[in-house]
């Protein structure tokens, strides 16, 4: 991995869940309790063998524990982590640990022990307030879950997320609305608004494809999600990203980091690691994993690739107007041929004349309706150039 003193940012993976969610895609396990202990032992020997191939202490600004649902982790294994990451990295200046967490999970004893550990940020997964929805759905949480959760988390935490689901099957516009006035209502920060995406082989695509569920209007989803834009800004939480909203100063340094391709180092089951120039993924079989690492006492790395130039251009228009700031275009034009300049400013005249995209001097935006179509405004910007 290339310049070393770069990476700020790490994120640790727990995979395991209690019950796995119909419309998840994610490396996660469901009832495989058994493997909590060699699994643990696996991680925090991953994190050694990057601490000891570093010439320093690297200075990390964030940590982010995802999953899976990491709230599962038993803290006295946390606690084994957070002393293995000590060790080989300086968290003496770490500006944002954040923890993912299911409600059900969320007891007034772990808040206590995550905080003691230095986690300064919760990010709850909500997704709906429907019992019923939440039930077809095999979510591990009713309604009661929630309200309890962010009772009790705000006595703990000033820096509060929820998570949410916009197109969940089943879910009226009636309930969305009241699901967002109570989110506004709790004493949180930061919300992330995810469109339902139906991943191939998930219980949830089958469900769908059978006619057992039968999913909302794209035109009806583009509509809530306008209206959900507005009510949020409406309550002092602004867009900044597609997906994420926040009040001022409080959105995701973490997050942050990924959508301006900044290095970070992925600890666990099939996670990545990005060095600004090559990604490195990690096993995605638990076996493999942790075989590769305590037996063979080597990174569990399963495939390295080397970005091109084509691809660097293509994740950093993607990621960037992803951002409400846009695309600082001096980071793209620098990596272009004079022809190749020419072709991406024709195409953005012609997004532009669409009313897809915005300029403001040397950075680009997506307007909103760019915004619903984001995926097709990356296409065309590139479009000519490869």
């Amino acid at each position: 991995m290339s310049d070393p003193l770069n990476f700020q940012h790490i994120y640790i993976h727990w995979p395991f869940c209690k019950n796995r969610c119909h419309y998840c895609d994610f490396v996660a396990l469901a009832q495989h309790e058994s493997f909590f202990e060699s699994y643990h032992q696996a991680l925090c020997k991953e994190i050694e063998l990057i601490g000891k191939s570093l010439n320093s202490r690297q200075t990390i600004k964030t940590v982010f524990l995802g999953g899976g649902t990491p709230s599962l982790y038993p803290t006295y294994m946390l606690e084994e982590v957070f002393k293995m990451l000590d060790k080989h990295f300086d968290l003496s200046n770490i500006q944002e640990v954040t923890i993912e967490a299911n409600p059900a999970d969320i007891t007034e004893e772990k808040l206590s022990q995550w905080k003691s550990l230095g986690i300064n940020r919760l990010s709850i997964g909500v997704q709906i307030l429907d019992d019923q929805i939440l039930e077809k759905l095999n979510r591990n949480q009713t309604t009661a879950d929630v309200f309890q959760a962010i009772d009790i988390s705000s006595k703990f935490f000033k820096n509060i997320s929820i998570d949410l689901i916009l197109g969940l099957p089943g879910i009226t516009e009636k309930v969305w609305h009241a699901t967002m006035q109570q989110a506004v209502a709790w004493p949180i920060n930061h919300i992330s608004v995810y469109f339902l995406t139906v991943y191939e082989k998930t219980p949830l695509y089958f469900k769908v494809k059978k006619g057992d569920l039968k999913l909302s209007d794209d035109d009806q989803m583009v509509t809530l999600y306008a209206q959900t834009i507005d009510f949020l800004e409406k309550n002092n939480l602004f867009q900044y990203e597609i997906s994420n909203f926040a009040k001022i100063g409080c959105e995701s340094v973490h997050n942050q980091a990924y959508w301006n391709r900044k290095p970070y180092y992925g600890f666990g089951l099939g996670v990545s690691s990005f060095d600004g120039q090559k990604r490195f993924t990690n096993f995605n079989n638990i076996e493999s994993y942790i075989r590769s690492v305590v037996s063979e006492l080597s990174l569990p790395v399963s495939l390295t690739e080397c970005l091109t130039t084509q691809q660097v251009i293509l994740e950093t228009l993607m990621l960037s107007l992803r951002q409400k700031k846009g695309l600082d275009l001096h980071t793209v034009l620098y990596l272009l041929s004079g022809i190749q300049k020419i072709t991406f400013n024709k195409n953005i005249e012609l997004l532009k004349s669409e009313s897809l995209l915005q300029q403001d001097d040397n950075r680009i935006f997506l307007s909103f309706k760019g915004i619903v179509l984001e995926n097709e405004v990356v296409l065309k910007l590139s479009e000519g150039l490869f």
